[in-house]
């Protein structure tokens, strides 16, 4: 399984496939076939079609128009038809671009089958040391894990034969590495990319002639606590494999250094790298997630709400510190906080459904208040293992919110549900989604300079209320009665329709939308 655009990125680089129409590039692709007229199509395969005719089937047409969703079909023959494709410029071998697919998926399922025996490791493996030995094994590498302060927190055997600085401790249960591997390490610069770079990276190391390395940062609440060295033989470049296994092993090491508290936390909460973890989506069992509220003596609640604490001008270290963090604590018994990305998140966890009233929401705003802060907060949810889905919903709410309103403390994402849902459209799609008499009344307003789209705004604001809508207008309720009925008329529509007016409030947060 891969995503379309990362498939699509792959076949550009191996096959210099110009991709000029896309849709869907987050669909995940799980096989691959040649379109035929015959076939039965779902929304999880990618169809390759080299002509026109396969897709003039009216047969084939109607069978992809009854998916829930569009199909995935890739093709160098633009037509009109009545679903989307995947346009590229030249496909000048169907059967050989097939191929190429068919690699790549059975690579990326190789890929996840290796990162599954990984991440498995968390549940059953017996820490650091057979994660590294593990890793061993798969890569046929050596493999080595050190922490911030250099430490060998787990070498594997292969690591061990190597001729490599490597010192003790007088008690001889840590290992080290040497001042002179660290110094080497700054030397060449391959501390700084470690802590620069996201991903795992391939060095060729001079003071080494006759190795190759692997290294990637393990990051823990976006600071670098350690790394992953992987050692190749002189001559052998790192293969793509090798590098996004190296990332995933970085990534469990994260995981299992903070089960054994190997990371300082940063206001002494142990379960701020497992908050991080769970708005990033790292966690997909809820087993998993339980067990881990267990271990860190907390209790897992039924019911969540996120809220970020952010502040839009530069600040010092002293706003995150220990003493307001316990604030929040103490006011919200249960909850769980974070600084995640320069933002406090609050994780309110309670038994009993989250409402947003005042007495929930008034000391959030006096800690805001205070501390020069906004509160964003995500709409209330029973799926924990959705928490990601409703840090992207407050986010959201943060950007989306209105920078003219400076004395407002607390958002609300049910009150920014509109732009949310529309931020995940394009501006086309939104575009076609405006109700067709908007514009048939603002042609006829720009044409006989008449005001029927802000009539038409001003009633729907004011809840279809005539007497509010007459006095924000400045004019007489007959006035606006006429104005109305000329609406109707020129639209042949009844004003008194609830679904019609819906539509047209709808429409009109669009475009408000779209024009900002």
């Amino acid at each position: 399984m891969i995503r379309l655009q990362n498939l699509l990125e792959n076949l550009s680089e191996s096959d210099g496939l110009a991709v000029t129409s896309l849709h869907n590039p987050e669909r995940m692709v799980n096989r691959a076939e040649i379109l035929t007229t015959d076939t039965i199509p779902d929304t999880g395969t990618l169809y390759l079609s080299a002509g026109r005719n396969t897709l003039k089937s009216h047969r084939l047409q109607e069978r992809i128009l009854a998916l829930s969703e569009p199909c995935l079909i890739l093709t160098d023959k633009a037509q009109d038809l009545p679903f989307p494709l995947i346009l590229v410029r030249e496909i000048h071998d169907v059967n050989q671009l097939f191929t190429a697919i068919l690699q790549r998926l059975r690579f990326e399922e190789e890929i996840q089958f290796e990162t599954t025996q990984l991440y498995q490791l968390l549940y059953t493996g017996k820490g650091l040391d057979d994660i590294v030995l593990r890793a061993q094994n798969i890569l046929g590498r050596a493999v080595s894990v050190l922490d911030a302060g250099y430490t060998m927190l787990a070498v594997s055997p292969m690591m061990r034969e190597l001729p490599f600085g490597v010192e003790s401790n007088d008690a001889g249960d840590f290992d080290f590495l040497s001042a002179q591997e660290v110094e080497s390490l700054r030397r060449l610069n391959i501390e700084q990319q470690i802590y620069q770079h996201t991903h795992a990276f391939f060095v060729q190391a001079e003071d080494h002639p006759d190795t190759n390395w692997i290294f990637c940062a393990i990051r823990i609440q976006h600071v670098m606590s350690g790394y992953v060295a992987v050692c190749l033989p002189d001559r052998a470049d790192a293969s793509e494999r090798e590098l996004r296994l190296t990332s995933v092993i970085a990534d469990i090491c994260s995981v299992e250094m903070q089960k054994h508290d190997f990371y300082a936390h940063q206001t002494g909460l142990q379960y701020e790298t497992f908050l991080t973890d769970l708005i990033e989506g790292r966690f997909t069992s809820l087993p998993m997630i339980e067990s881990r509220f267990k271990v860190l003596n907390r209790h897992l609640g039924k019911f969540f709400c996120l809220a970020i604490l952010y502040r839009s001008e530069p600040h010092n270290s002293e706003l995150f510190n220990e003493r307001q963090m316990s604030t929040l604590r103490n006011t919200y018994p249960g909850s769980m906080s974070v600084v995640y990305k320069n933002n406090i998140v609050l994780l309110l966890n309670q038994d009993t459904p989250v409402l947003l009233r005042p007495d929930l929401i008034r000391p959030m705003a006096q800690f805001a208040l205070q501390n020069q802060l906004k509160v964003y907060l995500s709409q209330p949810f029973a799926d924990i293992l959705k928490i990601r889905i409703f840090y992207e919903q407050a986010q959201h709410t943060l950007e989306l919110s209105d920078p003219r309103s400076p004395d407002q403390l607390i958002y609300f994402s049910t009150e920014a549900l509109p732009f949310y849902l529309f931020s995940k459209c394009s501006y086309e799609d939104l575009e076609a989604g405006i109700h067709h008499h908007i514009f048939q009344l603002q042609d006829y307003d720009r044409q006989y300079h008449t005001e029927f789209i802000t009539t038409l705004r001003a009633y729907l604001t004011h809840n279809r209320n005539v007497t509010q809508t007459a006095e924000y207008l400045h004019v007489h309720r007959s006035t606006l009665f006429y104005r109305m009925k000329k609406i109707e008329e020129l639209l042949e529509v009844s004003l008194s329709e609830s679904h019609l007016l819906f539509l047209y409030e709808l429409s009109l947060q669009i475009w408000d939308y779209l024009s900002r």
